[in-house]
């Protein structure tokens, strides 16, 4: 009987959260460059993935509540 293929799920790596204290990711940048443009807030390259994760969000949100979406 043949072996299932192994998925994303099945990988212990891709479960693990990334280092908190990595510079943010370009897909970060680029989504936080945008919620930052549309918000009228200054753009921080600095952030951390953890505090670039927590910018997007707020700044989602926030959008969303201005927006009445």
């Amino acid at each position: 009987m043949a072996t299932p293929p192994k998925t994303v799920l099945d990988d212990p790596d891709a479960s693990t959260p990334h280092d908190p204290d990595a510079p943010m990711t370009g897909d970060q940048a680029d989504i936080l460059r945008v919620l930052c443009e549309n918000a009228g807030e200054p753009f921080d390259a600095s952030l951390t993935q953890a505090q670039a994760l927590q910018r997007i969000e707020a700044l989602r949100g926030h959008l969303n509540d201005t927006q009445n979406l």
